[in-house]
């Protein structure tokens, strides 16, 4: 939560609101949640029996803006929007540009994700960003838009639609502000999230030319945490130039943990090395190096940002007779279930009926159906994207069934 200048007053990320708060016998008790900072210590005062000042009629910058309801016609569903969709579902990659990426925009995993796939409807060539079109079940793969889930998602599309982007200026006093979002709306019969960016900060996300990051839709998707999306983005731009050196502030700045984890130990072990783990689960090998200042406080890392090799030959079994397809038939229904599970898994012909000949067992093909159906469901889920799943089943299948390895 982000704490403001009025005592026990915090912004709550989550709810979208300030919380006001009260010290009672040495415990910090809530007194409510309020639209702005100003009626939340206004509670606090009250609880707190003192007397309430006369706020001046201003707007803080610090503010919740006000929502405006508008007309559905004014923000229309496009008439082809399963084209869209099925055409955004196609699209693998998405880029930004660098500056974007320093700049935080969104708050939340769940305001990642929409960013995530708004970026995907943009495809090589585009002269102006398009309306994206997000299936709500993409966002909540339960496929399930409870009270719960929709208050997410309301509050979600507030802090977009309020989320703005500071330019650079040649002048450093010149100060120039974007909005992300043009609109936001959800559509309960579709069931779809209708978004457009904002016209100005159009020509950071198409057309890119240099000083941008190209970024991978299942493994954004796969993150499951606010902080690993940052951070995902901040590694693919500064992987050009590994190792790359940031300072401790700069690095809590665009993680937007400044307020959160005042000590460092608090970071790296809360946020720091868990992010890098999760990344280092998908395509990176990412390792730093802690860099004090005269033996005191860390007030630098350096990050070493790598790709783990991609091997497209497959773990080849060992097969030195090499026994052809039609000598062995499949007849069970047993052996057909295995013969379609192995397939799903990326194993070719003769891997697949090289294991039939083996394991001619019933009990042994129910084990197989049984230890290989958590790698099925990772590699279905994309739980793990960065994963060989043809080379993950067959060590699983060496070490369950060392007879496959030892038949001639």
């Amino acid at each position: 939560m982000a704490s403001t200048s009025y005592k026990g007053v915090c912004y709550d990320k989550l709810k979208g609101r300030w919380k006001a708060r009260v010290n009672v016998n040495g415990k910090r008790v809530s007194v409510g949640y309020y639209d702005t900072p100003q009626a939340a210590y206004e509670a606090v005062l009250k609880a707190s029996g003192q007397p309430i000042p006369i706020f001046p009629e201003v707007v803080l910058a610090d503010a919740s803006p006000q929502v405006v309801m508008i007309s559905a016609e004014q923000l229309p569903m496009p008439a082809n929007y399963q084209e869209l969709v099925e055409r955004a579902q196609r699209t693998t990659t998405v880029a930004q540009h660098n500056l974007l990426i320093g700049t935080p925009t969104t708050n939340t995993l769940l305001e990642a994700r929409i960013f995530c796939l708004m970026l995907r409807c943009i495809r090589k060539g585009d002269i102006e960003a398009p309306t994206a079109v997000i299936p709500i079940g993409e966002l909540f793969p339960s496929g399930i838009l409870g009270g719960h889930q929709h208050q997410l998602l309301e509050a979600a599309m507030i802090r977009m639609m309020r989320a703005t982007i500071r330019i650079p200026e040649l002048n450093e006093e010149d100060v120039h502000l974007v909005s992300l979002c043009d609109s936001m709306r959800y559509d309960s019969t579709t069931r779809i999230l209708v978004a457009t960016f904002g016209k100005a900060v159009v020509p950071y996300l198409i057309n890119l030319v240099g000083n941008f990051a190209v970024a991978d839709v299942n493994e954004l998707m796969a993150i499951k945490s606010h902080h690993a999306h940052r951070l995902y983005w901040l590694m693919r731009s500064w992987q050009f130039k590994s190792p790359h050196t940031v300072s401790i502030a700069r690095l809590k700045e665009v993680t937007d943990t400044t307020d959160s984890y005042k000590e460092y130990s608090d970071f790296r072990n809360k946020v720091l090395d868990r992010t890098v783990a999760e990344l280092n689960e998908l395509s990176f090998d990412i390792t730093y190096t802690e860099r004090r200042q005269r033996g005191r406080a860390v007030t630098n890392i350096t990050f070493n940002i790598a790709s783990k090799p991609t091997d497209d030959n497959q773990l080849a079994l060992p097969l030195q007779e090499i026994t052809p397809v039609q000598e062995v038939k499949i007849v069970t229904p047993l052996q057909e279930k295995v013969a379609t599970r192995l397939g799903k898994l990326k194993l070719t012909e003769t891997q697949i009926y090289k294991v039939i000949k083996v394991l001619t067992t019933e009990a042994e093909l129910t084990k197989l159906l049984k230890e290989t159906y958590p790698v099925l469901r990772d590699f279905e889920t994309r739980a793990k994207p960065g994963e060989n799943v043809a080379a993950a089943t067959m060590a699983l299948l060496k070490s369950t069934f060392p007879a496959i390895w030892a038949a001639k």
